[in-house]
């Protein structure tokens, strides 16, 4: 599955680059020619990712298929297409529109390794979280803007409040769920879930900001500073991690 999502993400992101290009600042009638422009060369190269994608979905959801993945919802080629699409969204700024996590859970029955499978997925988001303030942490430890006692108190308190910034991201949603009925009786399921990223970014940096505030040594200026949206999001984004990170 590897081979075939890194062809895939060569494949998005180099139309991603070629669609970020920015349009030179013009003005009148030079301007609306090449927007226009633009716009067709886009359509042209989401049309040309989508039509690959798909075809790679449904030589992925064969093997799937082979290996005793069901699904009780839309077919597994479409689950995967609309996966991998969404993996690679960037919103109007170039980052991510999205944060996701894959997870895998077994239970004695489909419920209770669904909701396993649900919960892991939403602390793994919040992991990234998590560990984009660990990384800001340590530029500030670097750039002394505070100290190792500082440093210290922050990651212990970040660690602890992923629990919390998972139960209050509310509604995700799934673009994947299959199912494999195991010798045993027991149910395996496979959840790919997404969250809106300015949304996850926004209900974390306020969780971590109040749980610092009541347990760290830093004072309030200097979380705000480290924890600003702009640097949060940008470090959030350089963390996402690839999909063959968190593929099987």
């Amino acid at each position: 599955m590897k081979n075939t999502i890194k062809a895939l993400s060569i494949l998005l992101l180099t139309a991603g680059l070629v669609v970020a290009q920015p349009v030179s600042v013009q003005t009148g009638r030079q301007q609306k020619k090449e927007n226009k422009e633009l716009k067709k060369d886009q359509k042209e190269i989401h049309n040309a990712v989508y039509k690959k994608s798909e075809k790679m979905a449904k030589k992925e959801a064969k093997k799937l298929e082979r290996e005793g993945w069901k699904t009780m919802g839309l077919p597994i080629a479409k689950q995967l297409d609309e996966t991998w699409l969404k993996m690679y969204d960037r919103d109007a700024s170039g980052y991510p529109r999205y944060m996701w996590a894959q997870e895998m859970a077994t239970g004695n029955s489909f419920a209770a390794a669904q909701s396993q499978a649900d919960n892991v997925a939403k602390l793994r988001i919040a992991s990234q979280v998590s560990s984009s303030v660990a990384a800001l942490t340590d530029i500030a430890l670097a750039n002394q803007e505070i100290n190792a006692k500082e440093a210290a108190s922050i990651t212990k308190t970040v660690e602890n409040a992923k629990v919390l910034v998972s139960q209050k991201l509310g509604r995700t949603f799934k673009t994947m769920e299959i199912y494999q009925e195991l010798s045993n009786n027991n149910y395996r399921i496979r959840v790919t879930m997404f969250y809106d990223m300015k949304a996850a970014v926004a209900i974390a940096r306020e969780v971590m900001l109040e749980e610092l505030k009541k347990d760290s040594d830093v004072n309030k200026a200097q979380l705000e500073k480290i924890m600003g949206m702009d640097k949060l999001m940008e470090q959030v984004a350089k963390d996402m991690p690839q999909y063959d990170e968190i593929a099987e």
